[in-house]
């Protein structure tokens, strides 16, 4: 029999097998399976994840492509731990003392939903797992000693996201970078700042108006007005770049003795700020007077008013202001020669106003 008509009746008895058999050669259509989800993490300078957090559903998969991108040589991994777990994962790891490194300072714990390598820097790494079917904030954390108490981040797994300025489950400083120069007022940034000491912080307040206090010298060094500042420089160095004004200052302090004598007073000591309405009080030691100040805009955001609170002021109490460009007025004492001069019982709470130039005029009491 010729080749091609044995070909010819062999097709026709599998056609017949076939439909016979109820078979179909084509694949019936299946479902599509659903894509993971994508998420590339990078480990960046000043202890953070960028992004530091990131939305999925109860039972995703994802793949998360890691890299350290930290300019300052450090190590890190990456972890992801049920929620409410990550404190404690933290602490284990660093109580792994001379034996972490050995296991890239990750414990055993079965919080751990899944973990990395420890990454050098311009290392890489995947990681792939399913997010449990509870729904729930799962966190991301790099157990580095020193480094989980403020390197990590937050999956929502089926759980809406608040606004990053309210989201108390990433760190502080993951939304300073987010935030700095980016309109949120108020806003109050720890951040190396040109003109000032290495414990500066810098203060957008309601409005235009914005400042620089240095922790450093419990004091005021400048104010300027409009856009806050730009960070970037900063966060893409080793943490040691300035940062940079949206505008020029209007007003800066004279360099020398510090500007407020209390008694006797002595050397100064910050003790730290508290927030009210978003706007920082500082509080802080002259010699053994405890002083308590908050900066706010001005009316009409036409400069700055700082509020003293110096309620166990023994005698006379003097501020030196810097006049520059500014017009310095108070309605608590006499002002002679730029030196405002209390008694104890006027320094319990007194003002002070700085008007920028162009922006009128008050006059000296």
């Amino acid at each position: 029999m010729p080749t091609h008509l044995f070909f010819h009746r062999l097709s026709v008895v599998s056609l017949a097998i076939a439909f016979s058999c109820g078979t179909v050669f084509a694949d019936a259509p299946k479902p599509l399976a659903k894509k993971p989800l994508a998420v590339t993490i990078e480990m960046r300078d000043g202890l953070r994840f960028e992004p530091p957090r990131f939305e999925a559903k109860p039972g995703d998969e994802i793949v998360v492509t890691l890299e350290n991108a930290d300019s300052t040589h450090l190590p890190h991994n990456f972890l992801v731990v049920q929620p409410g777990k990550r404190e404690a994962v933290v602490q284990q790891a660093t109580e792994l003392g001379e034996k972490g490194q050995a296991r890239d300072f990750i414990p055993d714990n079965p919080a751990i939903l899944v973990h990395s390598a420890m990454l050098n820097p311009e290392g890489t790494n995947t990681v792939r797992f399913r997010l449990p079917d509870a729904a729930g904030v799962y966190p991301y954390v790099c157990t580095m000693p020193g480094h989980g108490m403020v390197m990590y981040g937050a999956i929502y797994s089926g759980v809406n996201m608040p606004p990053l300025n309210k989201d108390p489950n990433i760190p502080q400083q993951a939304v300073a970078m987010a935030l700095a120069g980016g309109g949120q007022r108020p806003f109050v940034q720890r951040m190396f700042m040109p003109d000032a000491g290495p414990a500066a912080i810098a203060v957008a307040l309601p409005g235009t108006q914005n400042f620089c206090w240095d922790a450093g010298e419990c004091r005021l060094r400048y104010a300027w007005s409009g856009p806050f500042i730009d960070a970037s420089a900063h966060w893409r160095s080793n943490g040691s770049s300035l940062a940079t004004l949206g505008g020029e200052p209007w007003w800066k302090a004279e360099k020398g003795a510090f500007p407020l004598k209390v008694g006797a007073s002595g050397k100064v000591k910050f003790l730290g700020y508290k927030l009210e309405a978003g706007v920082p009080e500082f509080h802080y030691r002259v010699g053994d007077t405890e002083v308590f100040e908050k900066i706010t805009a001005a009316p009409n955001d036409a400069g700055l008013v700082s509020r003293f609170r110096i309620p166990k002021a023994a005698g006379t109490v003097e501020f030196a202001v810097a006049p520059g460009n500014a017009q310095w007025s108070s309605p608590a004492g006499a002002m002679n020669g730029g030196v405002l001069k209390l008694t104890g019982a006027q320094a319990a709470e007194f003002t002070i106003t700085a008007t920028a130039p162009g922006a009128g005029h008050h006059e000296h009491h």
